[in-house]
């Protein structure tokens, strides 16, 4: 364990978690599918890479005035300091013991269930600090960080750590490359992997092509260009961007949603909307019993009750943001291989979803590869008559942006293909990381 002193406080991580500095690297990627602490306010540009998924043990500590935005605030107090989605359940204050000597910090744990996180509010409700924990399946390390939060004593001599950590938040930006190269060389084909970039793919900087038309019976079609990043880009990146392309996805959150919101808030939702952007929002729930990934998997025992309970924390996400009623939510169900067992817990959690989603009178609708999900929905429609959601949004990294893929049951107009992933793409001199859309099925607007 090492000690980490920030604000006036001071508290231990394990020896080999990276801290960075966030008020010094603001465009360092807030992620919780490494371990890491980070000390400050996410900046409003992080250069987060675009296919993380999945979560484990982290800790943030966001300084004073962001407690409001805070866990169990829920997204509608989500700003530019927003960490991971608050869910529906009220959080529950856990018991903790704790003595008034040493300075050590009296305030309750509070647990969120929902999205696998604990907190501490630090000082008074509206301007005190929050020290946030994530993790995947084992809060115990996290649970441990928090209780050894205390205030720094006069008597720590804290120049060798700061020197430490000023040394590490230097690196920030390298070691964050390095971590992302790391994860990309995981991804075997696009088939089989499409969050990541196969080690022999070079690295290339694009720009939108043009939208693709085709014939809708008589009538002209013309589905959109678009884009999805783990983060929610600033306002005046999409402002811009409004000139090459017409859709964009947005994480409203779940247990395995990798990055911190970033920009994500009703205003900005508002603001995008106005410029004529249609949204994918999209929730990153537990994934399949088999697959490969860190992070939340559905258990085959409960994968309807998960199912039902991640559709009514999209829709109270969905809400708080201002996407209501009649909007598509799309299900991240990331690229799986695996038996008959493995499919069949899949199909009970969508098939939960989807009702506990209608339910709630938004479209149902599914974002998954081409070779698992997709595939497993249509086979188990064709031949038991399992209920398919209203809309795919279909990940197929060929390349091509076109919406031609064979005999689906999902005609054009309800189906989405993201043909090209973590690709640089610059438009009006702004360039981020992104997978890239051709968008013919349902929006948010």
């Amino acid at each position: 364990m090492k000690t980490v002193v920030y604000q006036g406080y001071e508290f231990r991580v394990p020896a080999d978690w990276p801290v960075y500095r966030l008020d010094e690297h603001p465009r360092t990627c807030v992620r919780y599918d490494v371990h890491a602490v980070y000390l400050g306010s996410p900046g409003q540009d992080m250069r987060c890479p675009a296919g993380l998924v999945g979560r484990t043990q982290t800790i943030s500590f966001v300084p004073g005035q962001q407690a409001a935005a805070g866990p169990g605030a829920g997204p509608g107090a989500r700003g530019s300091a927003r960490q991971p989605g608050a869910g529906s359940a009220v959080p529950q204050r856990l018991p903790v013991a704790r003595s008034a000597a040493n300075g050590v910090i009296r305030s309750a744990v509070k647990s969120n269930a929902v999205q696998h996180e604990l907190s501490v509010a630090l000082g008074a409700a509206a301007l005190g600090a929050t020290v946030l924990g994530t993790y995947g399946t084992d809060p115990a390390v996290v649970s441990q960080v928090l209780g050894s939060l205390r205030q720094a004593s006069a008597a720590v001599p804290q120049s060798a750590p700061q020197a430490k950590q000023a040394r590490q938040a230097r690196q920030s930006d390298q070691s964050d490359q390095a971590r992302q190269a790391r994860q990309a060389a995981h991804a075997a084909t696009p088939s089989e992997s499409w969050r990541g970039v196969p080690a022999h793919w070079p690295a290339q900087a694009v720009r939108a092509q043009p939208p693709v038309g085709g014939q809708r019976g008589t009538a002209a079609v013309h589905p959109v260009g678009g884009f999805d990043a783990c983060t929610a880009p600033t306002g005046h990146a999409m402002h811009l961007w409004r000139s090459d392309y017409s859709a964009v996805g947005i994480y409203l959150g779940g247990v395995n949603a990798a990055c911190a919101h970033g920009n994500l808030n009703p205003t900005w939702v508002r603001a995008i909307a106005s410029w004529g952007w249609g949204m994918l929002p999209t929730y990153v729930g537990p994934q399949a019993p088999c697959w490969r990934g860190t992070g939340v998997l559905i258990d085959p025992h409960k994968a309807a009750a998960q199912g039902k309970a991640a559709a009514t924390d999209a829709v109270h996400q969905a809400r708080a943001l201002g996407i209501g009623p009649g909007a598509p939510i799309y299900y991240d169900l990331e690229g799986y291989k695996g038996d008959g067992a493995c499919t069949g817990a899949v199909l009970a959690f969508l098939n939960a979803w989807d009702r506990q989603l209608a339910g709630a009178r938004y479209v149902t609708a599914v974002y998954s590869s081409q070779n698992s999900g997709i595939s497993d929905i249509q086979g188990a429609a064709r031949t038991s008559g399992f209920s398919p959601p209203k809309a795919v949004w279909i990940a197929l990294w060929d390349n091509s942006p076109s919406l031609a893929l064979g005999s689906l049951l999902w005609p054009m107009p309800d189906r989405s293909k993201q043909y090209s992933g973590n690709v640089n793409a610059t438009v009006r001199g702004i360039t981020i990381n992104i997978d890239k859309d051709i968008v013919d099925g349902p929006l948010a607007r």
